[in-house]
């Protein structure tokens, strides 16, 4: 019997939100405590790697035509018509 395209369109999904999950679970995003780790790096070049791959993780969010509002306790309130993520 030959799959629909139904099946297929769910079957791509599930294989795009297990490529997500398996990302997230390995190659996360970069976090504070990485930062310290990175600190106590006596070697140079080590540490040159290690703030380079830091450097990389951390997601970039573009706003375009509109504006931030962040506070101190963490959060952040985003008007405009273009947000984008990049990384």
């Amino acid at each position: 019997m030959k799959p629909t395209r139904q099946e297929v369109l769910l079957s791509i999904i599930a294989f795009a939100l297990c490529a997500i999950a398996i990302k997230l679970i390995f190659f996360g995003p970069s976090t504070r405590g990485d930062m310290a780790a990175i600190s106590k790096i006596q070697n140079a070049d080590e540490k040159k790697a290690a703030i380079e791959s830091f450097m990389n993780r951390i997601p970039i969010v573009w706003v375009r035509g509109g504006d931030i509002d962040a506070t101190v306790t963490g959060s952040v309130d985003v008007s405009g018509s273009a947000v984008e993520i990049d990384r």
